[in-house]
């Protein structure tokens, strides 16, 4: 095993479980031999690892949430585009903005809201904060993302994004914000499920298994591994 890898050994837990670990070496899509198999989900519960074939619900989002003012919906068609929805407590619904909405998350009692398409030729994401001081609420852009997010894990000031090529973190301190790319061209190859961790430990649900992500955040170093049945 790689001196990265912490006692919550998410490898060693899912090689009990009957995966195997391989190597994908080439970028792209699923290979026909491989399009048969299912995805995979992850969760984990203090450290201990939970595989679910078929689940491809993200973790970290919701698509609906509650403020004190408004209940958000979340509305994402693909290339047909997609919208966030409030409705006050009168019950009157409007359109905050026309965009694809992955989904929210509450990060030290704010809601953010990560947003994002990917289609063709086109690989962009975004997060978005909302902010409810004028009465009606609007959208501040916190970061542009390397890609369409499909997943978040958080701690107190920092937000993971899975995104559908990269892993990637944002920092929050007083009022910067920092993003710094952990994983580039990962073996999930633009199929990812979900994502989970603990400590420095990640699980990447995917296609056809899950990639194990071990980051050294002080040595700004990442050690990858994916395993497969």
């Amino acid at each position: 095993m790689s001196p990265l890898t912490h006692a919550t050994d998410f490898a060693g837990q899912l090689q009990a479980m009957g995966f195997s670990q391989q190597v994908r070496d080439k970028t792209g899509g699923i290979k026909l031999d491989r399009i048969h198999l299912p995805f995979y989900g992850v969760k984990s519960d203090k450290g201990q690892l939970v595989v679910n074939q078929g689940q491809r619900t993200p973790n970290g989002l919701s698509f609906d949430i509650d403020s004190k003012r408004y209940h958000y919906e979340a509305r994402d068609n693909g290339e047909f585009g997609g919208k966030l929805i409030a409705t006050d407590k009168q019950g009157k619904s409007f359109t905050v903005i026309k965009e694809n909405i992955k989904g929210f998350f509450k990060l030290n009692h704010q809601i953010f809201v990560l947003a994002g398409l990917a289609h063709h030729l086109i690989d962009s994401g975004r997060l978005y904060r909302i902010d409810e001081s004028s009465g009606k609420p609007e959208l501040v852009l916190i970061t542009l993302l390397t890609g369409a997010p499909v997943d978040v894990a958080t701690t107190q000031d920092r937000v993971y994004v899975l995104t559908r090529n990269e892993l990637e973190v944002i920092r929050f301190y007083k009022n910067e914000v920092s993003l710094s790319i952990i994983v580039h061209n990962a073996p999930w190859y633009s199929v990812p499920a979900n994502i989970t961790m603990h400590d420095d430990e990640f699980a990447i649900g995917m296609h056809a298994g899950v990639v194990v992500v071990n980051y050294d955040e002080l040595r700004k170093s990442a050690d990858i591994q994916y395993f497969s049945k």
